[in-house]
């Protein structure tokens, strides 16, 4: 059972698997949205449409190991994506996050270990690899043309 939270404004919905144990917190229109993973006992905060959701995500974004940002190349221009599927594993293979219609910007609190990072938009399939550990703040840019 999946729990969804409209967001008028943004036109973009919270979805939580349950299969992570997720629970769905109400968010502001103009707020980024929040969710609680307690596999792994990690959170992410999903969000960025609009210049002021945007500046918002990027200054916390240093508040968290994993920040991810999504786009695409229309027109020799990059915009923003919302409607990306987050797959994160972690070294045992186990899933940590598995949410679709995320983006533009994902921030990820996990534990610190290694983690595999698949981002999936219209089909296609980017896969990053990294180590999170304590006080490090990595920045993954995913890109599609």
């Amino acid at each position: 059972m999946k729990a969804r939270t409209a967001c008028a404004q943004i036109g973009l919905g919270l979805v939580l698997a349950a299969a992570i144990g997720g629970t769905a917190l109400a968010q502001p229109p103009d707020q980024p949205a929040r969710g609680t993973t307690q596999l792994l006992n990690g959170e992410y905060v999903n969000g960025g449409i609009g210049e002021e959701q945007a500046d918002r995500m990027r200054a916390m974004g240093a508040q968290y190991p994993i920040q991810m940002v999504f786009s695409e190349r229309n027109q020799g221009m990059n915009e923003f994506l919302a409607d990306v599927h987050v797959h994160v594993m972690d070294s045992g293979g186990q899933t940590v996050v598995d949410l679709p219609s995320q983006g533009p910007i994902f921030l990820l609190r996990v534990p610190p270990g290694s983690y595999t990072i698949e981002a999936e938009h219209q089909g296609q399939v980017q896969t990053r690899r990294i180590n999170v550990a304590e006080g490090r703040h990595d920045k993954l840019v995913f890109s599609w043309s």
